[in-house]
């Protein structure tokens, strides 16, 4: 055997159907929502240009995953250049946030509220969780078509790919289950039941756990400054 070639699977069932994007879609409409329907008041960051960059990127994913049939390969390495634009913007969005907490406030301008950061810290978080799933979902085994054809090696080890009987015959991890690895990536800083078999996820995950930590420690130590003893 090709030793560059991954191993097939042996377990019998039927293939399974290629994944829609609608999942996807929904998640990254519902971390743009807030960013642009929560009053400016209520929340620090991030600036307009976020949420215009993210829905522009969700525009052009929604045009893909319009038309008729699965979404064809050749498109892969254009939704990574998409999805990395989102992780960036929000990462932007995040130095923002950060700088507004450790500045001293200018003379004249108000500092902010426990609200605006609290509400900022989250729509960040969230946005991290949403993008950095995003990436994993495409990035693992060559991407959801890759998955199909067992075109490459595994980048994550989920339990139900692991070992039999934990799943359905074909079993294939979705973008749920990459949603899943992205919020406990940043509630444990750790993985939990999925594994990191790569150098290049075990990276991403190390980098979205250190943008999550970071705005967490800053944005809640400020904010036990800001309340009263």
């Amino acid at each position: 055997m090709d030793e560059d070639v991954p191993p097939q699977s042996t377990r019998p069932g039927p293939a399974p159907e290629p994944e829609p994007y609608t999942w996807p879609l929904i998640a990254l409409a519902l971390v743009i929502l807030p960013q642009v329907l929560v009053p400016a008041s209520l929340r620090e960051g991030p600036p307009l240009i976020v949420p215009i960059v993210e829905g522009a990127v969700a525009l052009v994913l929604l045009g893909m995953a319009a038309r008729p049939g699965p979404v064809p390969g050749g498109a892969r390495p254009l939704i990574l250049v998409l999805v990395a634009t989102l992780i960036a913007a929000n990462t932007a969005a995040a130095l923002r946030l950060l700088v507004l907490v450790v500045r001293s406030t200018p003379t004249g301008e108000r500092p902010p509220t426990v609200t605006q950061l609290l509400v900022g810290a989250g729509i960040v978080l969230a946005t991290n969780v949403v993008t950095f799933g995003l990436l994993y979902w495409q990035l693992d085994g060559g991407g959801p078509g890759g998955r199909l054809r067992q075109a490459s090696y595994l980048d994550f080890g989920f339990p139900q790919t692991l070992t039999e009987g934990l799943a359905p015959p074909a079993w294939q991890p979705r973008f749920p289950d990459y949603l899943y690895v992205a919020f406990t990536n940043i509630v444990a800083f750790s993985p939990t039941d999925t594994m990191p078999l790569t150098h290049r996820v075990k990276t991403l995950m190390a980098l979205q756990s250190l943008i999550a930590l970071s705005v967490l420690g800053l944005v809640l130590s400020r904010v036990i400054n800001i309340l009263p003893s």
